[in-house]
């Protein structure tokens, strides 16, 4: 009570104060708020996921567990395959590229995973939706990932003076990134008391971590100080743990010991806190990590029947669980009289032959009787045995299966499933063909709240992932991601990254519809196509004498075929198509109406002709200046030309007249050397006739 009082004392956030200690306190009381709020529906959410997973309080009690067929019926329905993925332009603008290529890249990225063993988009569809149906909430939230590396960056040098201008340095660098998504049990996850999703002014996440994660995360000092826990997965109710209840096999014993952390994100504030409980501090404070426009890493929860007076899921179980009970107990009433109802009776003692008659006789085999007279008196058989009334029994029998068969009757009326999976008529006899009709068309439309719930939550979550790779993802790791480097569009890589990373709300629109992730009937896929085109052959047949009449009617009968058309689901990929077929005919229109022009009157026939004039005069100007341009540019090789001519021989001339002399040159000197030879030869003939005395003289 003097908690309760001092809370409603507190008129603003400031009468916590600042410090970490008062923090703490600010959000110890922030959680035994909204606890005392979702103290009931934790309660009934745990009571309904008993009911799915047969945990049976009463062993006593037959359990036919018809809640669980329902559900995984619905299931069924509703995730009958892999979600597709797809992006379109908000005003399907022909011309906007950027915007086709930049939602083809997201569709890549973002569908990348899906199908493969790393698919946590479909994983956590799946479990929230089981969620939604059994425990009335399902809640998943995106993170942003990535892993970081050393990269070295070189010394820069200035190319003049080749000075050094930066030194070598080592830097961190991003690499790797991602966006995943994670799955939330609907026991961790708090929020606000609020009427609505929108007034919610904080979301709470739990993690148990062990004590090495909450050393890497928050630091030895505090790891110490934290109250690790014994960790016990149970499907019933939190409260009232007993041995009694482990030993049944409830609950399942974690083999670590952990510490519990409330990982908050405050829309008031924008930021994260991290907050324990018996510790009396905040263990970290961040400010915006994502900086998503709704701030919250979490789409609106899928719940289950709330309301206006306060957001608070109620499973559906809850409403129909008086019939599901009352199936139960007739269902043990049947199996216990079932058992009772069998041939047995009584018969006198002294009559040994009555039990023989039953214990050993045959066919066609006869008991004897020792004393027949005083058998008879007793009135034979009939007088000495007397069997058990069956027929009593079979009537209190034939009551409580008619009893249950209304009971599941109206079970199937209130939860849908007589309408959505069977289609069944309330009145008995023969079904005609219309009534089959309208009652798989209110099957269709009872489905189809839940199957639009499930498409908006899902689209919901593709766009906070979509957002995060906006705001965080490097154009570098989008390109490579989405391998659009050796597709056709890759020259507006360029724009569409910039579209991207500029824009943060996304200028296209981002579409996943009920029937990606339903099961697809293809019978009625069939009926709904086969209507169409009979409807447009119709139209076609109707609509051709007015075209051939007035071919400017096409493009509105165009239009009017197009309204019809966005009346069949699956049909936006033809309207495209029929888009620009609209487009083509107008612009053929046009071109056509500009060639059926009215004849020009005499004044434009003059102006065409003084301009044809005027053309033909400036023609032939144009002509005869080419020409004399031509002929001075002929008449200039030409005294080039003549140039290098008289040049060339004038340099052959000299050339003659250097090589005669060099001739003559070379002859004198030849002569010389000759005449120099022959008088060697003739003194030397001379001494050899007169050689000197010996004197020497």
């Amino acid at each position: 009570m003097a908690q309760e009082e001092s809370q409603s004392n507190v008129r603003a956030l400031s009468d916590f104060g600042k410090t970490e200690a008062d923090q703490w306190k600010r959000w110890d009381a922030e959680f035994k708020s909204a606890d005392a709020a979702r103290a009931k529906f934790v309660k009934r959410a745990s009571k309904t996921v008993d009911k799915y997973v047969g945990t049976n309080d009463n062993n006593d009690m037959f359990a036919t567990n018809t809640f669980h067929s329902d559900i995984n019926t619905v299931k069924a329905m509703m995730f009958g395959k892999l979600p597709e993925i797809t992006f379109t332009r908000t005003n399907m603008d022909f011309n906007d590229d950027a915007a086709r290529v930049a939602g083809m890249m997201l569709q890549r990225m973002l569908s990348a995973d899906i199908g493969t063993p790393n698919d946590q988009y479909s994983e956590s569809l799946k479990q929230n939706l089981l969620d939604r149906l059994t425990a009335g909430l399902g809640v998943s939230r995106v993170r942003y990932e990535f892993n970081e590396t050393q990269e070295e960056v070189a010394a820069v040098y200035d190319i003049r003076s080749g000075m050094q201008i930066a030194e070598a340095q080592q830097v961190d660098a991003i690499t790797d990134e991602r966006a995943p998504l994670d799955y939330v049990h609907w026991r961790d996850v708090k929020w606000s008391p609020c009427r609505t999703w929108a007034e919610s002014r904080w979301v709470a996440f739990r993690t148990m971590l062990t004590y090495d994660q909450l050393v890497a995360r928050f630091g030895k000092e505090i790891a110490d100080d934290m109250d690790l826990t014994e960790v016990r997965n149970r499907s019933n109710d939190e409260e009232g743990d007993s041995e009694e209840a482990s030993e049944i096999g409830l609950q399942h014993r974690d083999a670590f010991m952990r510490g519990e952390v409330w990982e908050i994100w405050d829309k008031v504030a924008r930021k994260v806190v991290w907050w324990a409980n018996g510790i009396d501090k905040v263990l970290d404070t961040r400010d915006d990590p994502l900086e998503l426009t709704g701030f919250f890493p979490c789409p609106e929860p899928m719940a289950a029947n709330v309301t206006t007076s306060a957001y608070m899921p109620t499973p559906d179980y809850i409403y129909a669980e008086d019939l599901y009970l009352e199936v139960d107990r007739l269902e043990t009433r049947i199996a216990l009289i079932t058992e009772a109802v069998k041939v047995v009776g009584v018969y006198d003692k002294s009559s040994t032959e009555i039990k023989r008659m039953m214990s050993e006789a045959t066919e066609n085999d006869l008991i004897p009787v020792d004393n027949w007279a005083a058998f008879s008196e007793q009135g034979g058989i009939r007088g000495v045995v007397d069997w058990m009334p069956i027929d009593d029994i079979s009537n209190v029998l034939s009551k409580l299966i008619a009893r249950r068969d209304d009971v599941l009757n109206r079970l199937a009326q209130a939860t849908g499933m007589a309408d959505i999976m069977r289609g069944g008529s309330s009145a008995g006899g023969a079904v005609t063909a219309t009534e089959r009709s309208l009652e798989s068309r209110y099957a269709s439309v009872k489905i189809q709240a839940l199957q639009d719930e499930f498409a908006k939550y899902a689209t919901d979550l593709i766009r906070l992932r979509a957002e995060v790779i906006a705001k965080h993802f490097s154009p570098e790791t989008i390109v490579e991601q989405s391998n659009m480097e050796h597709s056709p569009d890759q020259q507006l890589i360029g724009p569409a990254i910039e579209l991207i990373k500029k824009n943060a709300n996304l200028v296209w629109r981002i579409n996943v519809k009920p029937e990606s992730v339903a099961m697809v009937d293809y019978a009625q896929l069939k009926e709904e196509r086969t209507a169409y085109m009979t409807a447009l052959a119709t139209f076609m047949q109707s609509s051709a004498p007015l075209v051939q009449q007035d071919p400017k009617a096409a493009p509105a009968l165009m239009e009017m075929l197009k309204w019809g058309l966005a009346g069949f689901k699956g049909s936006s990929e033809i309207e495209g198509v029929l888009d620009q077929a609209i487009n083509a005919m107008q612009a053929e229109e046009q071109k056509g109406g500009q060639g059926q022009q009215q004849p020009p009157s005499d004044a434009q026939l003059k102006m065409q002709m003084e301009q044809g004039r005027q053309e033909y005069e400036m023609k032939k100007l144009e002509i005869t200046q080419q020409f004399e341009r031509e002929k001075w540019q002929y008449e200039s090789q030409k005294i080039q030309t003549e140039g290098q001519i008289s040049g060339q021989q004038t340099q052959m001339e000299a050339q003659g007249d250097l090589q005669k002399e060099q001739a003559q040159f070379q002859f004198n000197m030849d002569e010389e050397r000759n005449e120099t030879t022959e008088f060697i030869k003739r003194e030397t003939a001379r001494r050899r006739l007169n050689p000197p005395n010996s004197s020497g003289t």
